[in-house]
C-alpha cells in the first residue's frame, strides 16, 4: 500500500475540484472546472447535471496530467459534494430534470406550511433536524404536486456526490452522512424512516432513495467506459464519500469534541461533534458524522463568502482585475480601515437566512464619508457575526466548551479575516495546510476504503497538518464585542419588518 495516491472530487454550487493526495494527506495537484448555474425564475437555483458529470472528468483527467502520478499509483477516489439539494435520475439511467442546488427556494412556502400545522414538530424527534426548502425531501414533495410527471418518470434522487458516484461507477448508493441531513431518516436508528416520509406526504417517494452506505465503504469500481474518458485505471476503487459539512471538519483532524469547525463557502457552517445528537427546534441540524460513533451537530446559514464574491462581481468588476488580485484587493482595503473607524454593518443575506426567511441583506449606516473599504469591511464583519451568532447557539448545547476552531473554506485563505474570526470569537483560530480541504476529506475515505488507514480517526490523525494558528488580538477583542452587540440589536429591530413588509 505504500506510495499509493488518491483522488478526492469535490463539487460545490458552482465550481467542482479534484484534489490528488498521498498517504500523508500532501497535496499533490489540483484541478478545477466551472459549472454554470441555470436560472429559469426567481428562486429556481439548477444546473446540467450532465455538465456537472462532463467538470469532473475534465478535472479528473486534470489532476492526473498535473501530478505527474502513474494511474496504476491512484488507490482509489472519492466524492464530496454540497449537502441538500437533489439530483434526479431516470429509469434509463439518464438524468430526469436538471440537478437542483440546495439555494434553491422553490419549495419554501411548502416547509412554512409544515412548521405552520406542526407537521415539522411531528418529525423533529426522529430527524433531529430544521426543515428548509432546498432540501431533497422538500423538493420531492414540490415535485410531487407541481411536477408529478418527473417523478413518475425517475428512479434515483440522489444527493450531489451520489450522483457523480453514480456515473463512475453504475452503482446506486446514498452515502449516510449525506442522506442523513435530508430530513427523511430516524437519525439513531440510522435509517430512512417511513413514518416521517408519510407525515411529510411524500412516502410514495420512498422507492427512489438509495440504499445506505457508510462513507468508507467501496461503494463500486470505475468503468471501462469511465476510465476511458478519465484516464484512470478501470476497477480504481470508488469509496462511499461524504457531503461537504463533514468533509471538511475531518480534514482538519476534528475526531473528538475538544474543537470547533468552521467552514465558509456559500453557506456558513459551524459544528462540532458529539456522541449523542441534539433535538432542538432551534437548531439547525444533527446528522451522522464520518467517525464512528459521533454525529455532527451543526448550525449554519447561507451567509459567508458567497456575500463578498456578489460584491466583487457587481461592485468591484470594472477594476479589470485576475480573481486572485480581486482577493489581494479586497484584503488590502478591508485592513486599511480599523475597526474602530467604521460604523458600517452588514446583514449578509444574499442569499437568504434561516434566521428569518424573508430577512434580505442590507448595508446599515452608511454615510457619504464611506466608500468601497467601508463597505467591504463590513461584508466581512457580517459574515464573522453571523458565525459568531451560530457559535453561541452551539455553545449553549454543549457541555464543555472549546479552546480551539480550525477554519476551512474562502476566509480561511484570508490572514485578515482570520484574524477577525478570532478577534470576535476571542479564540485561537487554526488554518489548515491544504489548500482544498473537501477534496481531502474526500481522499481519506478512499484511502480508508482502500486499507491505507484502519478508520476515519486514524486517517485524520495521520492527514491534518496545520499551517499557523492565529491568536486573538486583545486590543479589537472589545470593540468587536460592542459591534456584535450592535449587529445582533439591528437583526432583531429588522426581524418584525421584514415579515410586514417583505
Amino acid at each position: 500500500m505504500a506510495g499509493k495516491y488518491y483522488i478526492g472530487l469535490d463539487n460545490g454550487g458552482s465550481v467542482s475540484k479534484a484534489g490528488l493526495f498521498d498517504c500523508a494527506g500532501t497535496e499533490r495537484a489540483v484541478a478545477t472546472a466551472i459549472v454554470p448555474q441555470i436560472l429559469p425564475q426567481a428562486g429556481y437555483v439548477e444546473r446540467d447535471t450532465n455538465l456537472l458529470y462532463q467538470a469532473n472528468v475534465q478535472c479528473i483527467r486534470e489532476v492526473i496530467r498535473k501530478s505527474g502520478v502513474e494511474p496504476r499509483e491512484i488507490g482509489g477516489v472519492s466524492v464530496t459534494g454540497h449537502g441538500n439539494g437533489l439530483y434526479l435520475i431516470g429509469k434509463d439511467g439518464k438524468p430526469s430534470y436538471n440537478g437542483i442546488i440546495s439555494t434553491d427556494m422553490r419549495a419554501a412556502d411548502l416547509v412554512e406550511a409544515w412548521l405552520d400545522d406542526g407537521t415539522f414538530d411531528k418529525i423533529l424527534p426522529k430527524t433531529k433536524q430544521s426543515l428548509w426548502a432546498g432540501q431533497i425531501v422538500p423538493l420531492l414533495k414540490w415535485f410531487s404536486v407541481n411536477r408529478p410527471e418527473v417523478i413518475k418518470r425517475s428512479r434515483y434522487a440522489f444527493s450531489c456526490s451520489d450522483v457523480i458516484r453514480y456515473f463512475l461507477t453504475g452503482e446506486a448508493w446514498g452515502e449516510i452522512s449525506n442522506m442523513s441531513s435530508i430530513s427523511a431518516m430516524d437519525l439513531e436508528k440510522g435509517e430512512y424512516s417511513r413514518e416521517v416520509l408519510t407525515a411529510l406526504g411524500v412516502e410514495d417517494c420512498m422507492r427512489l432513495l438509495p440504499p445506505l452506505r457508510r462513507s468508507t465503504d467501496v461503494c463500486g469500481k470505475i468503468t471501462g467506459q469511465v476510465a476511458r474518458e478519465t484516464g484512470l485505471e478501470p476497477g480504481t476503487i470508488v469509496a462511499g464519500g461524504l457531503v461537504d459539512f463533514t468533509a471538511c471538519p475531518i480534514a482538519t483532524g476534528i475526531v473528538d469534541e475538544t474543537v470547533l469547525s468552521i467552514v465558509g463557502g456559500t453557506w456558513a457552517i459551524t459544528c462540532y461533534v458529539d456522541k449523542q445528537p441534539v433535538e432542538d427546534k432551534d437548531l439547525f441540524m444533527s446528522s451522522i458524522y464520518t467517525v464512528d460513533g459521533y454525529y455532527n451537530i451543526m448550525e449554519g446559514s447561507m451567509t459567508s463568502a458567497s456575500n463578498l464574491e456578489w460584491f466583487i462581481q457587481k461592485i468591484l468588476k470594472d477594476e479589470n482585475k485576475s480573481s486572485k488580485e480581486y482577493y489581494e484587493l479586497c484584503n488590502e482595503m478591508v485592513d486599511s480601515k480599523q475597526p474602530e473607524d467604521c460604523d458600517v454593518v452588514f446583514l449578509p443575506y444574499l442569499y437568504g437566512t434561516n434566521a428569518n426567511p424573508k430577512a434580505k441583506a442590507c448595508f446599515i449606516g452608511l454615510t457619504c464619508m464611506d466608500d468601497k473599504a467601508s463597505m467591504l469591511r463590513a461584508i466581512y464583519e457580517g459574515v464573522v457575526f453571523s458565525t459568531c451568532y451560530h457559535v453561541e447557539k452551539l455553545m449553549g448545547y454543549k457541555k464543555d466548551g472549546v479552546k480551539v476552531a480550525r477554519i476551512s473554506g474562502g476566509p480561511s485563505n484570508s490572514r485578515v479575516w482570520v484574524q477577525m474570526f478570532a478577534d470576535v470569537l476571542d479564540m485561537p483560530i487554526e488554518v489548515c495546510r491544504a489548500g482544498e480541504l473537501g477534496t481531502l476529506g474526500a481522499a481519506m475515505c478512499a484511502a480508508v476504503a482502500d486499507g491505507q488507514f484502519a478508520d476515519m480517526k486514524q486517517a485524520a490523525q495521520t492527514c491534518y497538518h496545520a499551517d499557523y494558528t492565529c491568536e486573538p488580538n486583545h486590543m479589537n477583542v472589545e470593540i468587536y464585542a460592542r459591534k456584535y452587540k450592535k449587529f445582533k440589536k439591528l437583526v432583531d429591530t429588522l426581524d418584525g419588518y421584514w415579515s410586514v413588509c417583505v
